[in-house]
């Protein structure tokens, strides 16, 4: 094909089922004449940088025995100095007058965001620097879509003068008058201008060469579809050129002329009252506004070759306009096939992922197959990138990673979230485990610290920040129950090491993000010994803090620490990074934006759902929607026509799947307005693809394995030589298996870090008020109340503590006080011992015990007392031996046991044994009651035994002799009608064999 003066512009169209890219490069090597040096002299011009890559691979595809690429330009690129720089100078004097440099985005940013705080402040509104960061992104797309269609302001202030506005949109119609013009001021005054301007003025300037024939090279404009006025002047200027030419992507040349002038009319000439409808959803709306602009018919284009897709015709039906729709059923079935193309419904997301990588792996095995997944879900396309690689498959993913979900950016955000949480344990921890901090020699000694810290802070926590966390290591080196005193020493001197490090930031948490961003950079080159800035990720990272650190970041007001990890979440939005390489050759994951112009040999449509494809178009928060159509701007429903317009470019190729998800992260899903025009078009025609779908639901079956049965370990004699302490019993008793995993498996359960407060924590602070009370008042009832306002007003507790528990913790303090005071004037009781510890033999077995109180009744009888935060034990439970601890306790008082603070045996019979539980009274608002253990008929309530120390030994002494003097099994949950912890259920498989076991004494059906 040669290019002569035109008589009509060169514009030529790719027809759907071409490959778009090779079928460009065809037609531009004809037209140079195979000269592959007219073809380097050439210039391409590319919608964006994504483009750029696919013609470059298309040419590379051509090229035989070899060729020079032409140049390339994206002029949907903002930074157009890079690509058009040696063709449009801006300091070419000879033309034009000098252009002003383009402001930083991140400096355009942060003095939007500051125009905002100040003018909402200014009618007494207050914002956080996030939102007002927000609202400056939201504003910012707004000006680059004004100015993209050329729109000044002066096209404003009397927009709104003959419509009613709502009110919520005349306040940010309002605001975008006050501010834009501020904005455009303090740019005036730095010589400055936003890249959209520039980019406008620099477009003009080459569209003005290119028609006064100042471009010696030959122009082919590839695959632009962008309406704006500059590309279109320069799109005009090309097609007009001779030896140039203007190439469109998929103009259906098929559709009706009244259908394609429906889409855009010509609102000039309509006279009636009914406006006229712009089919902006239309896939081909876009395209027919470029055509319009530029001044030219759909008549005037040629296609580059002839259309060989038999489906063609169908994908115009599928797309028609509404009204058209109901002339589907007049089409003949000869017509409505579409035979390269299947669907694939999954149940959720994830077997949805699956199934496509089984798609791709299943495709590879053909010589030289490529293959895209194109999905405007990122969620689905991280699925499929992930359950690529388990066959080793690293697909290329042209979204890439956000920065701040990199090991460095993770890092990055690890310490601002440490910062504003005032270094809780768990951020702390996520801090010295990460794989950057201390890598290289020693590394093995460091996470062995950090293990031996992450013991240390389970648990709830009392205070924040690095000296409370100190505190708690003081803690436990003190504890005269912990072992390995030295390695905890050890662990204290690693730990002030660790503190100097950090202190800095934790003073400098009130800071603005101007001032510790310096400080944390310094502080995690020196812990990662710089590692944290090696490679592409700590490249982009290290530039993106230091283009903060150079803007004017410090006027936003409302930086507290609180507010940083929202603000650096907003600051850090877009940043993305992308692999340089390492992906597979022939797989590619794409979205809507990068899949233009690309082709492969299988193209997999995936997300097919509302609010996924196509997206959810978020309403301009700045102008009103009638203001956007006064101003020429596109619509809600432009989005829709360019997704449309992406599928049905799709549908053309030689394999397509298009695929979706009945149900996703949110809940159930709704098919996509376009796959169910699809359904109704071709109805059975339509081919299912269900084979991925059967292997996705089986790949991960192995041989389905047998139910775990109730654990019953029978550990040998020497293994059941342990001690046990008085509280074991009722757990030997009611689940041997917890017993035989915590004395003989040594395994105790640990809490999770930093915890709130639970009910066992709240018992433990208030048995610790119990006990100073009676070692340092002597149990005086006056002074239990203060001492423990005084304790509970420490500023470390937290905070649910002094909120919800410290009222009712007072209250049954107070009754505990009141029932003392009670006993000693009305029954002369005293307290002889409090928080005492004793030691016996029984069966041969040490048993150990703490009594919380006993007080004396006259000279030689006792009242052994167990506090209780929460429930006491049941008159079924003790009847049957479940309840032995306060018998124990009595049993070793009258053996002779407890001894005072004085070292004096204190012995003698223990007449009542009770609970003072400090539980709320049900149905009152009074705290504390006293509940006395006795062993009571289960029928009639009589008591059986006045010997209540007689009952608990003997049950005591039976069970010594069942399980740890015999070769009885320690059976999992052998009584699971008495309530016990839950420590071990998830080790004994519980929900494996719930429900599926014998009672106790019945025969195994």
């Amino acid at each position: 094909m040669t290019i002569n003066q035109p008589i009509r512009p060169s514009i030529f169209t790719v027809p759907f089922g071409l490959d778009f890219c090779d079928a460009t490069v065809t037609a531009i090597t004809d037209w140079v004449g195979g000269d592959i040096f007219a073809l380097g002299d050439a210039i391409l011009l590319l919608p964006n940088n994504r483009a750029i890559t696919a013609m470059t691979e298309a040419f590379i595809r051509k090229a035989s025995p070899g060729l020079l690429l032409p140049k390339m330009a994206a002029i949907g690129d903002l930074n157009l100095d890079e690509t058009l720089g040696p063709i449009i100078d801006p300091l070419d004097a000879d033309y034009f007058e000098v252009i002003c440099p383009a402001i930083d985005p991140l400096e355009r940013l942060i003095i939007l965001a500051e125009l905002i705080s100040l003018h909402k402040l200014s009618k007494g509104m207050a914002i956080s620097a996030t939102e007002s960061v927000r609202m400056a992104r939201l504003l910012a797309a707004t000006i680059d879509e004004l100015n993209a269609e050329k729109v000044t302001f002066c096209n404003f202030p009397t927009l709104h003068t003959n419509h009613d506005l709502a009110l919520h949109w005349q306040n940010a119609y309002g605001d975008l008058l006050f501010i834009w013009p501020k904005y455009l001021q303090l740019l005036n005054e730095r010589k400055l201008q936003d890249a959209s301007s520039r980019r406008n003025q620099l477009l003009e300037r080459f569209a003005y060469k290119i028609s006064s024939g100042s471009v010696p090279a030959r122009l082919f404009a590839v695959g632009i579809s962008t309406s704006a006025p500059a590309i279109t002047t320069v799109l005009r200027a090309v097609a007009l050129q001779t030896g140039n030419a203007v190439i469109l992507p998929s103009i259906d040349l098929m559709m009706s002329d009244s259908d394609w002038n429906n889409l855009l009319p010509d609102e000039s000439n309509d006279e009636s009252s009914t406006p006229s409808i712009r089919h902006e959803g239309h896939p081909q709306f876009h395209l027919k506004l470029l055509l319009d602009r530029m001044g030219f018919q759909r008549s005037e284009i040629s296609q580059l070759s002839e259309n060989t897709l038999s489906s063609h015709l169908s994908i115009t039906d599928i797309f028609c306009v509404p009204e058209q729709t109901a002339a589907w059923i007049q089409l003949p079935k000869t017509r409505k096939k579409m035979p390269n193309l299947r669907h694939m419904v999954a149940e959720d997301s994830a077997e949805e992922a699956l199934a496509i990588a089984i798609l791709v792996r299943k495709s590879l095995e053909i010589k030289g197959c490529r293959i895209a997944i194109v999905t405007p879900d990122r969620e689905l396309a991280l699925r499929v990138s992930t359950q690529l690689k388990r066959w080793g498959i690293n697909a290329n993913d042209s979204a890439g990673f956000a920065l701040l979900k990199t090991a460095n950016g993770t890092l990055f955000k690890a310490v601002i979230a440490a910062i504003a949480e005032g270094f809780a344990p768990n951020r702390l921890l996520a801090i010295l485990q990460h794989p950057l901090i201390h890598n290289g020699d020693g590394r093995l000694d460091w996470l062995k610290k950090i293990r031996q810290l992450d013991l240390i802070l389970r648990g709830p926590i009392l205070g924040r920040g690095l000296s409370a966390i100190g505190m708690h290591i003081d803690m436990a080196i003190a504890d005269e129950r912990r072992k390995n005193k030295d390695k905890l020493a050890e662990l204290k001197n690693w730990w002030d090491i660790v503190v100097a490090q950090l202190t800095p930031l934790e003073r400098a948490k009130d800071d603005g993000l101007a001032d510790l961003l310096p400080l944390i950079s310094h502080i995690l080159s020196d812990m990662t010994k710089g590692q944290i800035w090696i490679g592409a990720n700590g490249r982009q990272l290290s530039s993106v803090i230091e283009n903060i650190c150079n803007t004017q970041i410090a006027k936003l007001a409302n930086q507290n620490s609180d507010s940083l990890i929202s603000l650096l979440d907003t600051l850090f939005e877009g940043q993305i990074v992308r692999p340089a390489y390492g992906s597979h050759p022939r797989v590619a994951i794409y979205g809507l934006l990068e899949a233009r112009l690309q082709k492969a040999d299988v193209i997999i449509c995936a997300g097919l759902n509302e609010g996924s494809w196509p997206q959810l178009t978020q309403p301009d928060p700045w102008l009103a929607p009638y203001l956007r159509r006064q101003l020429n701007l596109s619509g809600m429903d432009r989005n829709i026509g360019l997704a449309a317009h992406d599928l049905a470019t799709f549908m053309g190729a030689g394999d397509i799947i298009m695929s979706r998800a009945k149900r996703g992260r949110d809940g159930p899903s709704v098919t996509s307005r376009f796959l169910l025009r699809l359904q109704a078009y071709l109805g059975e025609a339509l081919c299912e693809e269900t084979d991925a779908l059967k292997l996705a639901r089986v790949i991960d079956d192995g041989d389905r394995k047998p139910l775990a049965e109730r654990p019953a370990p029978t550990p040998s004699k020497e293994q059941r030589a342990i001690k046990l302490s008085v509280t074991d019993f009722d757990k030997l008793k009611s689940d041997p298996y917890a017993i035989y995993a915590r004395k003989i498996l040594l395994l105790e359960p640990l809490d999770n870090i930093d915890i709130e407060p639970t009910a066992a924590w709240r018992g433990s602070v208030i048995h610790d008020l119990l006990e100073q009370w009676s070692k340092q008042d002597n149990c005086e009832p006056t002074k239990l109340v203060p001492r423990a306002e005084a304790y509970l007003r420490n500023p470390a507790f937290h905070p649910m503590l002094g909120t919800l528990w410290q009222p009712r913790i007072i209250k049954a303090l107070q009754w505990v006080a009141d029932e003392t005071e009670h006993l000693l004037i009305d029954s002369g009781r005293k307290p002889v011992l409090t928080e005492a510890k004793a030691n016996m033999q029984l069966a041969g077995v040490s048993i150990s015990g703490r009594v919380d109180r006993i007080d004396r009744i006259g000279n030689t009888e006792f009242a052994i007392i167990d506090y209780k935060s929460g429930g006491v034990p049941t008159k079924k439970q003790i009847f049957n031996g479940f309840a032995l601890q306060l018998g124990l306790l009595g049993l070793m008082l009258r053996d002779g046991h407890f001894k005072d603070s004085a070292g004096h045996v204190v012995t003698g019979d223990a007449k009542s044994f009770e609970y003072w539980t400090m539980q709320k009274r049900s149905g009152t608002s009074q705290f504390g009651s006293v509940v006395k253990a006795t062993v009571n008929a289960p029928k009639d309530g009589t008591v059986l035994t006045n010997d209540f120390i007689e009952f608990v030994r003997s049950h005591a002494v039976a069970a010594i002799e069942r399980w740890i003097l015999s070769n009885e099994a320690f059976t999992a949950k052998l009584h699971p009608e008495y309530p016990s912890y839950q420590d071990y259920d998830h080790l004994m498989r519980l929900a494996e064999w719930d429900g599926r076991q014998p009672v106790e004494g019945e025969q195994a059906k």
